[in-house]
């Protein structure tokens, strides 16, 4: 998909660490088997933002009916994870509240992904994922084009491009 970039838009680089505090879920169902159900609950404890990287901790919670399958981070769960934490980076971008609780601000649409996977992430307490932008540009009134690159626990690497809706 070729987007025409309308300007590029100039990041935070104000040094400033910002650190939210939140007690939220995020949980994830599905199946890979018929009635063998996969299950893993996000509890996420603070987002801390400096510039145009930000970093999500939370607790895992991982249950599953499937036979010799490990307790571990799935990433699936990490698409959902950075999905939001794209959102958080958004509001502290274009200096809007953040408040889990009101009505959206944003609409994030993945439109590239690549995953890469050096092994499974057992950890289930302060596990960490950050988001760093790589590149972000205005495309129309309201529509911008992010770029960047996710880790969790060095461990599971997400790269991509989504579009950015202000709504």
């Amino acid at each position: 998909m070729q987007l025409s970039i309308n300007k590029k838009i100039n990041l935070k680089n104000d040094k400033i660490q910002k650190t939210i505090y939140e007690n939220t879920k995020q949980c994830l169902k599905f199946n890979v088997m018929p009635g063998k159900h996969v299950y893993e609950n996000l509890s996420i404890k603070k987002y801390i933002i400096s510039n145009n990287k930000i970093e999500a901790y939370f607790n895992r919670e991982y249950y599953t009916d499937m036979l010799k399958s490990p307790n571990h981070y799935i990433f699936l769960s990490s698409l959902v994870n950075l999905q939001k934490m794209i959102y958080v980076l958004m509001c502290n971008h274009f200096d809007i509240k953040y408040n889990p609780y009101e009505k959206e601000k944003f609409k994030i649409w993945p439109t590239k992904t690549n995953i890469e996977m050096n092994g499974m992430i057992r950890k289930q307490k302060k596990v960490c994922q950050d988001f760093k932008i790589e590149n972000f540009d205005e495309i129309s009134t309201d529509k911008y084009l992010l770029k960047g690159i996710s880790t969790s626990e060095s461990i599971i690497k997400i790269t991509g491009d989504a579009l950015v809706y202000k709504i």
